[in-house]
């Protein structure tokens, strides 16, 4: 039987053509220009999830091959995740319905108005669920479509991101030099962040993150000018990191920066201390240390660093507040997407203010929310099998393996103080790099 698993694995792997890949990475831009602002721009997610269900019709055999040769536990956890918000849809009998925790208000409700005998669904927001799994719809296509994915495809994959992180820092500047006036699709904002074609700072930064991350994945060989191009496009990225001014993603450089000391580590294990490139390496440390010295005299810095100073956040009331609404609902769940109706029930007066919470700006609380025990144990499936897959390239660690890997790390903590995978170009953007670190690791294994 494992055998039989891994030759489906390889299958899956390497028997799609390579032409079909083109689908891939036109949804990954159309998700990345089109899907960055959230559940609150229906229209712009319409597009991507659109042009994912436009793939799918006119492909269906790269779905269908996915769930029959995809390894095994991709294929349950895939499954498990888009069947959990189905199920959520299914209308209850009323004894199961009022069975259900944190249902009373709605039972009171349905009894005014002679409903009470009326089925009702799982979620308290049928509107709401059917939404969240739309959304789920573009990310699978980046499952089923990722083809190929030899070595020169992981290079055409980091390339891409790599590009679509340039553009954002592109139409970011115009943006901050028109005082968000052009090129500002989602409207609003501050006009001192770079935002690109997100409508979250948060999520502009992660993504600059991660195709730095995609950046360090992609090998130069021993050709000066592609390593002098490299290190000037992760200079861009960084700096295009820092204009974003998210805590959060300036504090995620952090991984780019362990993965290319790894990358470097692991390339020459027995160089010498002060030979060569470790020497060229302290250099350049030093000159960035330079930089930063005479950066703290320039205004836009000084308005970076200002955010440091201050804190101050509202997040932990709103996590108190959350714990409070999972222990009501749990362990059922409320439904994926109801976070911002349900939450408003516990919201305590003291933490209350003009502006809505929204989101709980924590992922794996609103998950713990929405989708209660089963949500939890979904999350945790995955991160088990993340880790599975880290490890099979534990022996063997390549650029290949490291970027996948950071890129995933990277949205994994902010999501402790965001919600990243709440809009359509992060979510696309983690499928392709799960699909990547799968096809290394199946690769490895079959040898």
């Amino acid at each position: 039987m494992e055998v039989q698993n891994s030759n489906a694995a390889t299958h899956w792997i390497s028997g799609l053509k390579s032409k079909h890949t083109a689908h891939f990475f036109a949804l990954l831009a159309i998700a990345t220009v089109f899907g960055g602002g959230g559940v609150r721009y229906g229209i712009m997610n319409a597009v991507v999830q659109l042009s994912a269900l436009v793939i799918l019709a006119f492909k269906p055999s790269q779905a269908v091959n996915f769930f029959r040769h995809a390894p095994t536990p991709l294929r349950i956890l895939v499954a498990l995740t888009l069947l959990l918000p189905l199920l959520q849809l299914v209308p209850l009998p009323p004894l199961l319905w009022n069975a259900l925790p944190g249902r009373a208000v709605e039972a009171q409700s349905l009894a005014l108005i002679d409903q009470s005998q009326h089925w009702m669904t799982w979620t308290t927001d049928p509107a709401r669920t059917l939404v969240a799994f739309i959304g789920l719809l573009a990310p699978f296509t980046i499952l089923a479509t990722a083809g190929d994915h030899s070595s020169r495809l992981h290079a055409s994959v980091f390339k891409w991101i790599t590009g679509l992180g340039i553009a954002n820092i592109m139409i970011g500047a115009i943006q901050l030099a028109s005082g968000r006036q052009l090129l500002n699709w989602y409207g609003g904002g501050n006009p001192s962040h770079l935002y690109g074609t997100f409508a979250n700072h948060n999520s502009a930064g992660l993504f600059l993150v991660i195709a730095l991350c995609s950046l360090l994945g992609i090998e130069t060989g021993d050709c000066p000018s592609r390593r002098m191009t490299k290190a000037a496009f992760g200079t861009l990225l960084t700096s295009g990191v820092f204009l974003t001014q998210s805590r959060s993603s300036i504090a995620l450089l952090i991984i780019p920066a362990i993965q290319l000391l790894l990358q470097y580590l692991c390339a020459a294990p027995r160089r010498p201390l002060f030979q060569g490139s470790y020497m060229a390496a302290i250099s350049v440390l030093a000159a960035l240390g330079a930089l930063s010295a005479l950066a703290m005299g320039n205004s836009k810095a000084g308005e970076i660093l200002h955010r440091f100073d201050d804190l101050r956040d509202a997040r932990p009331m709103i996590w108190q507040d959350s714990l409070v609404a999972i222990s009501r609902y749990w362990p059922a769940g409320s439904g994926i997407g109801t976070f911002d109706e349900v939450f408003q029930i516990d919201e305590s007066l003291e933490n209350a203010n003009s502006h809505l919470a929204g989101r709980a700006h924590n992922e794996y609380l609103e998950l713990l929310l929405e989708s209660g025990l089963f949500g939890g144990l979904l999350a945790l499936g995955w991160l088990i099998y993340g880790l599975r897959l880290t490890r099979s390239h534990a022996y063997r660690i390549h650029s290949h393996f490291l970027a996948p890997i950071s890129a995933i790390m990277a949205i994994s903590m902010q999501s402790l103080l965001d919600y990243p995978l709440r809009n359509q170009a992060i979510m696309c953007t983690a499928a392709a790099m799960i699909a990547l670190l799968v096809a290394g690791s199946e690769r490895t294994r079959h040898r």
